[in-house]
């Protein structure tokens, strides 16, 4: 059986921008953009549907932000489930602008809608009873986050975190203080917060919550530490003959994780090989743009068109042999209009 997981977390348009070093010190620097669906939910969700992992993912979209047409219409090409809360009363726009010389990133700037909007708890319980595992990430506030653990808790669901950033790391401290927690991972830098140290390596096991059971702190090149049963293991990164791009490892190994926590018993060893071979996989690849898509076809818009051309060929028939083709080509044609006109609407309301 498929392991069942439940991603709450935020999801939006990424924009990447590479400008030329040869214009390093203007004020205008001269480069080129890239678009992409983003957001470490969106991100982690992906990562597990591609890995044979029933997935889905809940987060919240704002209904007077174009960028929630783009973000349907990628979801609804993937194997993700979806159950998304969509707001209507405020305006507040979500997303993440990155400015990179030669591919390394300098700056970014997010906002975060998810942060503001008030979350369904009916939809959260709902998506709770149908998995075994939740992955948090941080883009919530820490109000939030408990409203989900606790729906999560009283479902029997493991609970994981995405630490996300240095900036939203800590909202996780608190739920800590007051229940258990399986496991999060963090990279470097929101470890360095997290744990309030300059130096990642001298964190030690007692620095860990009790309330954590396995805490994973990612180390770029370097590999991964593990803290679990009051100790710290370290394993090293995989090795693969060209790194293509970094971007997403963190993700591909919290993915790794999430499977191994969502079955029965947590082998450390399976865990480990998996983040070698998703990991290995994420180095080796591109990262994705959004590219021009046209919008599927919806399945009702199809049943009408069918129904449309139907009428107008028995209409084109019968006219045929009651003499009146006429008759026939102007039913057709109105049909066809108010077919067009349908399709229309459906594709505005979308």
């Amino acid at each position: 059986m498929k392991p069942k997981v439940a991603v709450f977390g935020g999801v939006h348009i990424d924009i990447w921008a590479d400008y030329d070093p040869q214009y390093k010190d203007k004020l205008d620097q001269i480069g080129n953009l890239l678009y992409s669906i983003g957001g470490t939910g969106y991100n982690i969700a992906y990562v597990l549907s591609k890995h044979d992992v029933r997935t889905t993912f809940y987060s919240v979209l704002n209904a007077n932000s174009y960028n929630t047409i783009w973000i349907k219409r990628e979801l609804a090409s993937t194997k993700i489930r979806t159950k998304f809360q969509i707001n209507k009363d405020t305006f507040s726009e979500n997303g993440f602008v990155a400015i990179r010389n030669n591919g390394q990133l300098e700056r970014a700037v997010t906002s975060s809608y998810l942060s503001k909007a008030e979350i369904s708890e009916k939809k959260i319980n709902k998506v709770a009873k149908e998995n075994s595992l939740a992955i948090i990430d941080c883009n919530f506030e820490t109000h939030q986050i408990f409203t989900i653990v606790q729906a999560c808790k009283r479902n029997g669901l493991k609970i994981l975190f995405a630490a996300t950033s240095d900036s939203k790391v800590s909202r996780i401290k608190p739920i800590l203080d007051v229940m258990p927690i399986d496991a999060v991972t963090m990279n470097e830098v929101e470890a360095k917060v997290f744990f309030n140290t300059n130096d990642v390596d001298s964190i030690a096991p007692e620095d860990v919550p009790s309330n954590l059971k396995y805490c994973f702190v990612t180390l770029a090149e370097r590999g991964h530490y593990l803290f679990c049963d009051g100790k710290r293991l370290y394993y090293p990164a995989p090795s693969v003959a060209e790194v293509v791009s970094s971007s997403g490892c963190g993700d591909a190994l919290l993915a790794a994780v999430a499977k191994t926590l969502a079955e029965d018993d947590f082998d450390l060893a399976k865990c480990n090989a998996r983040i070698y071979k998703y990991v290995g996989k994420s180095l080796t690849q591109p990262t994705t743009y959004l590219k021009p898509t046209r919008r599927k076809m919806p399945k009702s818009v199809k049943i009408l068109w069918a129904i449309i051309i139907v009428i107008c060929l028995v209409a084109i028939f019968i006219s045929l042999v009651l003499g009146r083709l006429e008759v026939g080509f102007m039913l057709s044609i109105i049909g066809v209009v108010l077919a067009i006109a349908q399709a229309i609407r459906g594709e505005m309301k979308s």
